[in-house]
């Protein structure tokens, strides 16, 4: 099983590609609903964009083109997730904001290693009847992937000091 701490008292649920996950509810600082977002040329396919929240130049990563999945256009229920203490500070773009659930501690199930990408599912618990699947914000990205994505938060931020100037 991927090493994962003590089961959370309370999950985010959304959807992905059809897909019902999870993060724990204590790493979301907040849910937005789809802004609209800097894109940068050479930008990586994970990376939707870059969202100015309120001044503070924050990359989106879209999860259904991390996992491999079909994208999509996001649609009118697409929200943001922002992620708390996370380096580099991120979201993800997901289809929809389901619901805040609190599974009881023994409702949770081990993954095995080596069965989700980077190992960033680190159990399942079943809601409402369907198994989802709870991820790691830490392990959803690779070394390599996070380093792009901070070069393209470091843009972000000179496109809104610019901004800010006028000089955009």
């Amino acid at each position: 099983m991927a090493e994962w701490n003590a089961p959370v008292s309370a999950l985010l649920l959304f959807e992905i590609a059809g897909e019902n996950c999870a993060i724990p509810a204590g790493r979301v600082a907040e849910i937005v609903p789809i802004p609209a977002l800097a894109r940068f040329p050479g930008s990586p396919s994970v990376l939707e964009g870059v969202l100015n929240l309120r001044g503070t130049a924050v990359p989106v990563i879209r999860l259904d083109r991390l996992f491999g999945r079909q994208p999509s256009h996001p649609g009118l229920y697409a929200h943001v997730v922002v992620l708390r203490d996370t380096n580099p500070r991120s979201a993800l773009l997901v289809d929809r904001v389901l619901d805040v659930v609190a599974p009881l501690p023994d409702a949770y199930r081990p993954v095995a290693e080596q069965n989700s990408f980077n190992d960033c599912a680190v159990a399942e618990v079943e809601v409402a009847g369907r198994a989802v699947h709870v991820l790691s914000p830490d392990r959803l990205l690779l070394n390599k992937e996070r380093q792009v994505i901070v070069e393209f938060e470091a843009l972000g931020r000179q496109y809104l000091a610019d901004l800010e100037r006028g000089d955009g």
